[in-house]
This record gives structure tokens, C-alpha cells and sequence, in this order.
């Protein structure tokens, strides 16, 4: 579903032409533990997070992906989830190197769609592993990849359509790439060297403070709800009150949640307030995800009857956001990420919409940028 391509040339008077706004400034449906969709009966336990391969997902609109790759030596790799848990094959025949790559091969020539990989979370992995990823990543993806590198482009505050162009001004959908772009995981010698020294390839781009760039430092608050309960229970905060809280209260979080890094100068320890419109090289992330180690169950179950049920409630009650209005980017807190699981767990249901049958949070994110979230049958 080209649903970026559909919004290309539409205006919003309070943040102008879609192809002009600045990714902070603009909404992406997104997948957690993305490539975890292979049904391994003994593991699926807290691992098996999605139900469809990231082709489907492609197909099915979203946009943001979180791959978590395992070196298997020899140049492959495979995503994974915990120590039990493998899911699809990175590279290979039919991987999801391949997969990406097969669904811009049916693009048309005048879409516009942008991806996102936050490549993260790596498992056995040296400077060799890192480099040969980067090549397989390179290999399969070629011109497909945004063709600016760090140095040249601030990734979340360029105009969108300069994403996606080429040196000689010529668009096509495009991957841009995040290399470690979790908040919540040590920081990587290669990764830092390679920030530092500008040398990773075009399309590649790393996240600050974790990594300090020369120029276009870029920023992804990421604050993962870690809860099993939708509300507040006795005993623990739930979801949608502890990613409320995230979201409208920021400078309460640290950038190096779980204290897995050290916030280097001169940035302070936890994150900057919010501003109208978002913050300038910051995209925003909901984390919408339970995480049942608490209560036990696979996380597909959670999905799809403790959270997903829940989501589009989240932005359209009127009591929970500004001047009793249900959610709108304009004037909220920036989300630039809905990121779950299970993503097609539950769909748009309004036959007068231009987003009716689509996945829950792609329809809610296609939304957010034109307009309020009220209720489903509103838009």
C-alpha cells in the first residue's frame, strides 16, 4: 500500500506540503522485532512478535522496522529474539534483503515511499560481522538506499522529498538505514568509530547522543513501555499511562535508558521538553508493545487482545490530550513512530475512508498526517 505516495501532494495549512515537512514532522506505522515471524513451536515464548514476513508488512504499509541481526558466519545473518528465538533469514534467497528488495521492484516509477531499518540489538558480532552486513545490506539495496550520507543530509530534518533524491536530483522511493539505532543497548566500537570517522556508506546514519556524528546528529526518543498490563494495576504502571507520560514529559528520560551507556558532553543526562510541531532531528516513538514476561503468554496473544484492541482509543480520547480535543500532531507532543506488535492484528473499518481495511496503525499514522485522530468513524 504506496500511502506515502497517496499524501506526496497534500497540504496541511499548519505544517504545509507533505513533501516539504521534515521527517520529524511526519508519521510512520512501525513493526517491533520486525523479522520475528517465523512460528518456532518451543520458542515463540516472549519471542514470535508478528504474523506476517517483512515483504507482507511492506505490502501492508509499514514503514519503520526494527531488525535485530545474529552473525551466522560466512556472511549470513538472521534475526532474532532473545537466546532461543530465531526468526527470518536476513540474507539468502528469499531473506528480507531480498524481500525489501522485491516489493521496490513493484513500485511505479513516480511513488514516493520511504523506509526505515533500525538495524540493532547485534548478536555475535565483530568488526568483520559488521562489515559483512553492511556489504550484504549495500549489495542487495544498491541505488534503492538513500543516496546521501550523514555528512550531507540531516535525515529527520531535510524536506522529504530531498530524502529521496540523488545527486542529480532524481526521486524514487528510497531505505534509509539506522546502523544501532537502539537506545537501550551498549554502545559498539565499530559503530562509534564509523560515526565518528563519516565513513559509513550513503544511506546510513547514526543516532545521537549514543553516537556523536561531525555534522547531522540525528535523534530517536525510544523509550520502550517494558509493561504487561495495559492500565495501572495496584502493583505496576501500564502501557498507555507510562507511554503517556513518555511522550509529554520527556525531560523526566534519560537517553541511555537501562543505563547501558553513558550520555557523553555536552549533552545532559535526559532529553530536552517537547515543542509544537516536534523537535527539530528528533523522531518520536510510541511503544506500543506489552511485554508478558510478568504474566507469561506469547507476545501475539498480548497483541491482539490486550493492546491493539486499545490503540486507536489511545489517540482519540478527548480527555487524555490538549484542550480536550482528541490527538493531533500539530499541536500535541510529536508521534512520529506507531510501533507495534502484531501490526495486523485489527483493521480500519469505515467504508467512507480513504484508509478503510488497512492495518490499525498504518491507518492511524497515514491519519496523523493530515489531520486529528478522533474517533474511527469520524475519518
Amino acid at each position: 500500500m504506496p500511502w506515502m505516495t497517496q499524501l506526496f501532494n497534500t497540504n496541511d495549512p499548519a505544517r504545509g506540503l507533505f513533501q516539504t515537512r521534515p521527517l520529524h514532522r511526519i508519521t510512520l506505522p512501525g513493526t517491533h522485532d520486525s523479522g520475528c515471524y517465523r512460528d518456532q513451536t518451543w520458542s515463540n515464548y516472549l519471542s514470535k512478535t508478528q504474523m506476517q514476513d517483512i515483504g507482507a508488512q511492506l505490502q501492508g504499509g509499514i514503514r519503520y522496522f526494527d531488525i535485530r541481526p545474529k552473525n551466522l558466519g560466512g556472511g549470513q545473518f538472521v534475526t532474532y529474539h532473545g537466546g532461543l528465538y530465531e526468526g527470518g533469514m536476513l540474507t539468502g534467497a528469499g531473506g528480507i534483503l531480498q524481500q525489501i528488495q522485491a516489493y521496490f521492484a513493484g513500485l511505479l516509477a513516480q511513488d514516493r515511499e520511504l523506509v526505515i531499518l533500525n538495524i540493532s540489538h547485534f548478536s555475535n558480532f565483530n568488526a568483520a560481522a559488521h562489515q559483512a552486513l553492511i556489504n550484504a545490506i549495500t549489495g542487495a539495496l544498491g541505488n534503492i538506499l538513500v543516496q546521501h550520507r550523514q555528512s550531507a543530509i540531516n535525515l529527520f530534518d531535510a524536506p522529504y522529498h530531498s530524502v529521496l533524491r540523488d545527486a542529480n536530483a532524481a526521486m524514487r522511493s528510497r531505505v534509509a538505514v539506522l546502523y544501532d539505532g537502539a537506545m537501550d543497548t551498549p554502545i559498539d566500537a565499530f559503530v562509534t568509530q564509523a560515526a565518528q570517522n563519516a565513513n559509513l556508506p550513503p544511506g546510513f546514519f547514526t543516532v545521537a547522543p549514543k553516537y556523536i556524528s561531525p555534522t547531522n546528529n540525528i535523534f530517536l526518543f525510544d523509550q520502550y513501555s517494558n509493561r504487561s498490563n495495559l492500565d495501572n494495576s495496584f502493583f505496576y504502571t501500564g502501557m498507555k499511562p507510562d507511554q503517556l507520560a513518555k511522550l509529554t514529559n520527556r525531560v523526566n528520560y534519560n537517553y541511555a535508558p537501562n543505563a547501558n551507556w553513558v550520555v557523553p558532553p555536552p549533552y545532559t543526562a535526559n532529553w530536552t521538553n517537547n515543542a509544537p510541531l516536534g523537535v527539530a532531528g528528533t523522531m518520536h516513538l510510541l511503544s506500543w508493545t506489552l511485554t508478558p514476561q510478568f504474566s507469561g503468554g506469547e507476545p501475539i496473544w498480548y497483541a491482539d487482545h490486550r493492546a491493539n484492541p486499545y490503540l486507536a482509543d489511545f489517540f482519540s480520547d478527548v480527555n487524555r490530550w490538549a484542550n480536550g480535543a482528541s490527538y493531533n500532531a500539530v499541536k500535541d507532543p510529536q508521534v512520529n513512530i506507531v510501533y507495534v506488535d502484531h501490526y495486523e492484528s485489527h483493521q480500519h473499518n469505515n467504508p467512507f475512508s480513504p484508509w478503510n481495511g488497512l492495518a490499525m496503525p498504518v491507518a492511524i499514522a497515514a491519519r496523523m498526517n493530515v489531520g486529528s485522530v478522533g474517533l474511527p468513524n469520524t475519518w
